[in-house]
């Protein structure tokens, strides 16, 4: 079979500027400019901190070939992306139950058939995983390495990008790259800034005045400041265990989802659309 061609034929091309969506659920980019910041680990963290206050949440591995946030959850897949693909499943198979109020739509992982999707075709699959967003009310997309891969999943029905970045120059640089590149590609989607691993308070504001300066400087946009977690040693410790990670809830993280809920509601009536605290 054809696997691309499937694809060819079953989702249209995204649009490269889009409009963010708010009519349907709230779709939150998690990306990086590098890898090794923790993006994925803070992904689990959020989508578990907002199901733990009422939300439905979907989270999505957008890694595709790479997925690794089934391993981080516990939890093994009884359908694979691969099989989305070729068309031995349906879409609305692939999400697993994770815990209350948390759904995973996990990735593959050294998938041939996924390996040899050229870029269009892996956006188009993305676009088939799109439609699972409405059945929630906020979806977490942990972007997956890459600033081409993070940019093809932003530009398709996202909110919001959490860009997180670590107090490092090289990291500030290429968390800058990402920017520049979603600017270009998306202008109108919303971008906030996570300084992740940080063990001096002064690191947070200091990484993010940097970034940004740059980005109303030379872009001539506003980022916004989500907040700063700290680094922690006990919370790599649970991170090497499968599943542990569902029952963490550091505060840092905590106070970042509250801000999110916050955020959520400010754009849309209460009680009548996305992050809404208690919705069903």
């Amino acid at each position: 079979m054809d696997q691309a061609a499937a694809l060819r034929a079953l989702a249209p091309r995204p649009a490269r500027r889009p409009c963010p969506a708010r009519a349907g659920a709230e779709t939150l980019v998690v990306g990086s400019g590098k890898g090794g910041v923790g993006k994925s680990v803070l992904s689990a963290l959020l989508a578990t901190a907002l199901a733990r206050a009422g939300v439905r949440v979907l989270l999505v591995d957008g890694s595709q070939n790479q997925g690794n946030l089934h391993i981080l959850l516990g939890v093994r897949p009884a359908v694979r992306l691969e099989a989305v693909l070729s068309g031995e499943a349906d879409v609305s198979e692939l999400p697993v139950e994770v815990g209350p109020g948390l759904w995973l739509a996990p990735a593959d992982s050294g998938t041939e058939s996924l390996h040899a999707l050229g870029s269009v075709d892996r956006a188009r699959l993305h676009h088939r995983l799109s439609a699972l967003y409405d059945d929630y009310d906020t979806v977490i997309v942990d972007g997956g390495p890459g600033i081409d891969n993070v940019v093809r999943i932003a530009s398709i029905r996202a909110s919001r990008l959490l860009v997180v970045t670590v107090p490092e120059p090289a990291a500030l640089s290429d968390a800058y790259a990402l920017i520049k590149i979603v600017n270009l590609q998306a202008p109108a989607l919303p971008v906030d800034v996570v300084v992740n691993r940080v063990l001096d308070p002064e690191e947070a504001p200091a990484s993010f005045e940097r970034l940004g300066l740059a980005a109303a400087r030379f872009l001539g946009r506003e980022l916004g400041f989500l907040g700063a977690v700290p680094e922690d040693d006990a919370l790599r410790a649970v991170v090497r265990r499968p599943g542990a990670l569902l029952a963490a809830a550091p505060p840092a993280v905590e106070e970042l989802a509250r801000r999110l809920l916050a955020r959520g509601a400010e754009a849309v009536a209460p009680g009548a659309g996305p992050l809404g605290t208690g919705a069903a």
